[in-house]
């Protein structure tokens, strides 16, 4: 039978046992209720941060007047004051977290932390503690919460988009959760053994783009007027049957690296319809497209496919 962890880590000295108590969730049970805490946090600073991007939970100050002067500054509707107090407590608790962490690391062993020694007392309290807060997934503790502090100091001014795109690497702490970090593993294990072979029918997909996108151009795009919209192009374009079938207007296919975006966006089935053919020859043209899109993605999922069956079974016994 499994053998019962203990409620704190079984570590000597108080500052180790409150390192791991932070750092690793499976060495005891409180350390496992600790990660779920932060875990839980993580969620409401994710829920909260989509909550506040609705137009529904932001307000239109009171300094927006139209007289004497509008302007973006007054008038930027502003999120309500209680986002501001769950994003600070969250960003107190997370700080308190990686400031802990950091400054007892040089407590713990090596192999707390992944750090591997020749022969002991190699690496010294000082390098442990760099190389550990050099972990990808420290960094991403450190991304986290510095929005919240630059913000605070008025270095980062009006950029409010460049705040929210800093927050969102804040899920990554999630990949904390050793079932997370084994099912990342994977993915990354499946790439790594996919990649050469996706790379080689890339460079098919590449030739095939250039042809397809070729067709469509010269079926959609290579008839030139200069009797048709004179207003607009006095000097003369290049036109095609309107979908209607009844008329002309000017093509959007309008040279063959245009029409790499159409190829994609056809080949990969998602057709969003901002260009289209009209011609015969040239829905003749996106037919062929679509077959072939269809055979370059059954070899994409037939070269991933054949490695996630190599790596899942490993990552299914450790789950």
């Amino acid at each position: 039978s499994e053998v019962e962890k203990p409620w704190l880590p079984e570590n000597e000295g108080v500052k180790a046992k409150i390192f791991m108590l932070l750092h690793d969730p499976s060495a005891s049970k409180l350390s496992k209720i600790v990660s779920y805490f932060v875990t839980l946090v993580i969620l409401v600073t994710t829920v909260t941060m989509l909550w506040e991007s609705m137009p529904s939970a932001s307000f239109t100050p009171e300094e927006c007047q139209p007289w004497p002067e509008i302007s973006v500054a007054d008038c930027r509707p502003k999120p309500g004051k209680e986002f501001a107090y769950i994003e600070a407590v969250c960003i107190i608790i997370f700080t308190i977290d990686y400031v802990l962490r950091v400054a007892l690391v040089h407590v713990a062993l090596p192999r707390d932390i992944g750090v591997s020694e020749q022969r002991p007392g190699e690496v010294g309290p000082v390098k442990m503690t760099i190389k550990y807060a050099l972990q990808w997934l420290n960094l991403v503790d450190v991304f986290a919460i510095l929005p919240f502090y630059l913000s605070l100091g008025g270095f980062v001014g009006g950029s409010t988009g460049v705040l929210r795109v800093l927050r969102l690497v804040r899920v990554f702490r999630l990949l904390k959760s050793p079932k997370l970090r084994t099912c990342v593993d994977m993915i990354i294990n499946i790439v790594r053994d996919s990649l050469p072979h996706i790379l080689s029918i890339f460079s098919l997909t590449t030739l095939v783009c250039i042809l397809c996108s070729s067709c469509i151009w010269i079926a959609e795009g290579t008839y030139y007027s200069v009797d048709h919209f004179q207003e607009t192009y006095p000097l003369g374009v290049y036109i095609r049957p309107n979908k209607f079938g009844v008329g002309y207007e000017p093509t959007p296919f309008t040279s063959i690296v245009h029409c790499f975006w159409w190829f994609f966006a056809t080949a990969t089935t998602v057709g969003y319809g901002d260009d289209f053919p009209t011609t015969t020859l040239g829905r003749t043209c996106a037919v062929c497209t679509f077959y072939a899109g269809i055979v370059l993605v059954a070899i994409k999922l037939t070269i991933v496919g054949g490695s996630l069956k190599k790596h899942f079974p490993a990552w299914n016994a450790q789950a």
